[in-house]
């Protein structure tokens, strides 16, 4: 929610800056862009999280509960694995930007790509998070 509001505010004084006082902030569509690639990736794990991500429901919605748990038990630990190669290769690649600065605001370009590897994270938490209670969901299963 923040970062929406950062995001309006700042495309808003851009607009009100360039267009009625015919002086634009320099700095502003950067920072614009650096909030989007935040809120973009950060949001995709809080939608992961609520369940509200793309999927297709027709096969798991035909399946019995047992096999759509196990179902799901892949799909966290082929999420778990591929955020685990985005993390991976995130790091050298922050690395490696980090002598680079943004030509507006002067900011090492780490700050604008660990948008990425921010939300990459958050996935995995989540990912991670959602294998714990679907395995702890399948052992009451066999118990009861």
């Amino acid at each position: 929610m923040l970062l929406m509001l950062a995001l309006i505010g700042l495309v808003s004084a851009q607009i009100f800056m360039r267009y009625v006082l015919w002086s634009p902030l320099i700095w502003s569509e950067e920072l614009a862009r650096m909030v989007f690639v935040y809120l973009t990736f950060i949001g995709a794990g809080l939608a992961f999280h609520r369940g509200e991500n793309l999927r297709l429901g027709v096969l798991t919605d035909v399946l019995p509960e047992g096999a759509r748990l196990w179902l799901r038990v892949a799909i966290y630990v082929v999420e778990i694995g591929f955020m685990g190669v985005v993390l991976a290769y995130s790091a050298p690649l922050l690395a490696r930007l980090y002598p680079a600065h943004t030509p507006a605001l002067e900011w090492s370009m780490v700050s604008f790509y660990a948008g990425v590897a921010v939300g990459g994270a958050v996935i995995l938490a989540y990912a991670v998070a959602g294998l714990v209670r679907t395995l702890a969901a399948l052992r009451r299963r066999g118990r009861a």
